[in-house]
C-alpha cells in the first residue's frame, strides 16, 4: 500500500509545515513540524472518537495526551500502531527528528510493506516514565495535605489521651521484651482499641491522624521484627 500525504505550509504558525494522511482504516494521522526548533507534533485521530498528540524535540519525547479527556498519559501502546503509517512519510530529516520514538523509522523506505518495527529508545521512556507519575505525585501530596490539615484541626483532648496510650503501651512492650513484632502487634491493637471507644462511646469518629500513624509505625516496627530480628 501506498501512503498519501497532502502537506500544508504557514509560516505564521508554530509549527510551519503540517503533513496529513489517512491510513487503511480510515484514521487520521497529522505531523507538524518545527524545524528550526527541531520540534514535532504527532496527531492521530480515529473513527471511534480517540485523539492523541504526542509532542517529540530531537528524538525526545516532551508530552504525551490524550485531546479529548485532557490527561497526560502514554501514548507508547497507541501511536506504535501507527509506525507504518507514519514511516511512510517521504521527508527523511522530519523522520529522524521524531528520533524511533514508537518504533517510527527515521528514514523514509518508500512503502509500508518495506517497514519493520523498530525499538523505542531507552531515553524516550525514562522520560515518559517520569513524565507520567509526577502529575500522580503532585495530586496525591496535594490531597495529603489538606487531609492532614484537617485531621490535625480535628483533635481533643481524648485523642491526645489516646496517642500518648498508644506510645506508652509499646514502648512499655518494648522495654520488656526488646521484641519488634511485640511492639507492631501492640501499637495495632491499642490504635485500634482507641478507634473503637471512639465509636462506641465516645460517639463520634476517631482521630484518623493517631490512627495512620500508629498502623506507619507498627508496619515498621513488624518489618524490623520479622526479618532482621
Amino acid at each position: 500500500m501506498r501512503y498519501k500525504w497532502q502537506t500544508v505550509k504557514n509560516p505564521a504558525l508554530d509549527y510551519p509545515e503540517v503533513f496529513m494522511s489517512v491510513t487503511v482504516h480510515y484514521d487520521q494521522i497529522k505531523v507538524e513540524a518545527n524545524r528550526a526548533q527541531g520540534q514535532v507534533r504527532l496527531e492521530v485521530k480515529t473513527l471511534r472518537g480517540e485523539h492523541y498528540e504526542s509532542i517529540i524535540k530531537h528524538g525526545v519525547v516532551l508530552r504525551e495526551k490524550d485531546l479529548r479527556t485532557g490527561a497526560l498519559t502514554d501514548l507508547t501502546d497507541i501511536l506504535s500502531i501507527y509506525r507504518k503509517d507514519f514511516s511512510s512519510l517521504p521527508d527523511t530529516p522530519l523522520l529522524s527528528l521524531i528520533g524511533g520514538n514508537y518504533g517510527i523509522l527515521t528514514q523514509f523506505l518508500g512503502t509500508a510493506e518495506r517497514i519493520t518495527q523498530g525499538e523505542q529508545r531507552l531515553r524516550g521512556r525514562i522520560v515518559n516514565f517520569f513524565r507520567s507519575i509526577l502529575p500522580a505525585l503532585r495530586r496525591l501530596f496535594s490531597g495529603s495535605l489538606r487531609n492532614f490539615g484537617y485531621y490535625s484541626h480535628a483533635a481533643r483532648r481524648a485523642d491526645l489521651f489516646d496517642a500518648a496510650l498508644i506510645a506508652g503501651s509499646a514502648f512499655a512492650v518494648f522495654s520488656y521484651n526488646f521484641d519488634y513484632l511485640s511492639t507492631g502487634f501492640t501499637l495495632c491493637a491499642t490504635a485500634m482499641l482507641t478507634g473503637l471507644v471512639d465509636w462506641l462511646i465516645r460517639k463520634r469518629e476517631p482521630w484518623l491522624v493517631k490512627i495512620y500513624a500508629s498502623l506507619a509505625v507498627a508496619s515498621v516496627a513488624v518489618y524490623r521484627g520479622y526479618f532482621f530480628q
